[in-house]
């Protein structure tokens, strides 16, 4: 039975397979690209996500919070950056996420936190991650919260700094 619970929903694309399959040809290329999908998948388990599906050269993966959606994508773009083979073959990732309500049924998820997510994902360039306002705040509201509970005045200086930085990057 489906269920709606709140999602944060990450794709992470390949910039740069298709000139790779240009240059390399279908096998070769195939056997890369499969190399950086598994690495994307092997970060995404370690922040305590799911990989929902591949869809040619990106990933759908879903986590149970927006903080661990942000440090996979984060972790994803260092793997890929930090690969000599990835970079030799001039390949990087660009990355949306959204935290929202989403619809899980069966082993797949639906609904506008999934198209939240893959619009973030077409917005973002190569080496960038890409996520709506709501999802940052969530982010800040959970790091702001993990700080006050520290209980120094040196955390609530951090979390005032945070937070007005967070409210200037969206005045724009």
């Amino acid at each position: 039975m489906a269920e709606t619970q709140p999602t944060t929903v990450l794709f992470a694309d390949i910039s740069g397979s298709t000139k790779l399959y240009e240059l390399r040809g279908d096998v070769a290329a195939r056997t890369i690209v499969s190399a950086v999908l598994s690495a994307l998948t092997d970060v995404a388990q370690r922040h305590g996500g799911r990989v929902i599906k591949t869809i040619g050269d990106a990933v759908m993966c879903v986590f149970p919070n927006a903080l661990q959606g942000l440090m996979a994508a984060t972790d994803m773009q260092k793997r890929i950056a930090h690969d000599p083979g990835f970079v030799k073959d001039n390949l990087a990732i660009r990355v949306g996420l959204h935290h929202g309500e989403a619809l899980h049924e069966g082993n797949d998820v639906y609904g506008d936190a999934v198209n939240t997510a893959a619009r973030m994902e077409s917005l973002a360039k190569r080496e960038q991650i890409v996520t709506t306002a709501t999802t940052a705040g969530t982010v800040v509201s959970t790091c702001c919260a993990w700080m006050m509970s520290t209980g120094d005045d040196a955390s609530r200086d951090v979390r005032r700094s945070a937070s007005i930085a967070q409210r200037r990057s969206f005045l724009k």
